[in-house]
């Protein structure tokens, strides 16, 4: 593995909780030396894509990071389009809508509306990597990937169970990926959140390649057989616009 490789796999590292790693930590996660670890996070330092805490001694994302994924959004367009239509069918639908995103191995929310006191209200999950066995977008985007890739990602990782109902079967799991993408949709009922239903649809590129999802989260005491087909509708019609527009930015 190249030195820029492993400075990479750091970069993501400190982009997932707890956000913050000492340098023992980053050395065994590169399986590197602490000295070539410590040179390695020098170059980063010195260009602002990392930190080190004066009390915690412990190293964390610079605010460059922040800058690069803003201009990724205003780049392809997605940050600016999106707004309107997540506002809208907030409003429309009285529920918190957000955006996914595939990041070759995880899936993490970008953008989010959400309803005063609704689903996700005071919780700041955008940016944070999600469960690829629970909830409805990240197996909305998993469904939707290589499935030898997917399976690849899986035998490598621990699946957590979340609630009851997570599935942990890695076989079971990739025939839930199968039917999520033969149907054009997912369903997600207490996966992830007791109490909390969410779905999701693809958001198609001008390749016909899904790298976001389109997703609602709401009480499943809400989540009634008609309002689940008005929901699946309103956001097919959001994605398939946001993919329309965006497919003229470049």
């Amino acid at each position: 593995m190249s030195s820029l490789e492993k400075s990479l796999l750091i970069l993501k590292r400190l982009g997932d909780p707890p956000y913050e790693l000492s340098l023992s930590d980053l050395a065994a996660h590169i399986g590197m030396g602490k000295s070539g670890t410590f040179k390695l996070i020098g170059v980063m330092k010195n260009h602002n894509f990392v930190i080190q805490s004066k009390t915690s001694k412990k190293y964390h994302l610079g605010p460059i990071v922040l800058r690069l994924g803003n201009v990724y959004g205003r780049f392809n367009g997605i940050q600016e389009i999106a707004k309107p239509i997540l506002t809208h069918i907030t409003e429309t639908l009285g529920e918190t809508t957000y955006i996914s995103i595939w990041e070759g191995e995880r899936a993490f929310p970008a953008y989010k509306k959400y309803i005063p006191g609704g689903i996700y209200d005071y919780n700041d999950f955008i940016g944070k990597s999600l469960p690829l066995n629970a909830g409805g977008s990240a197996m909305l985007l998993c469904a939707y990937q290589d499935p030898d890739h997917i399976r690849e990602i899986l035998d490598s990782i621990d699946l957590e169970k979340r609630t009851p109902f997570t599935l942990t079967d890695k076989d079971l799991l990739m025939e839930e990926y199968r039917r999520i993408r033969e149907q054009g949709y997912a369903i997600e009922d207490e996966t992830f959140s007791l109490g909390v239903l969410s779905i999701a649809v693809p958001i198609f590129d001008k390749n016909n390649m899904v790298g976001a999802c389109m997703a609602l989260a709401a009480p499943k005491d809400h989540a009634t057989k008609e309002k689940i087909s008005e929901w699946i509708q309103v956001l097919r019609d959001a994605a398939e616009e946001l993919s329309y527009k965006l497919q003229f930015r470049h």
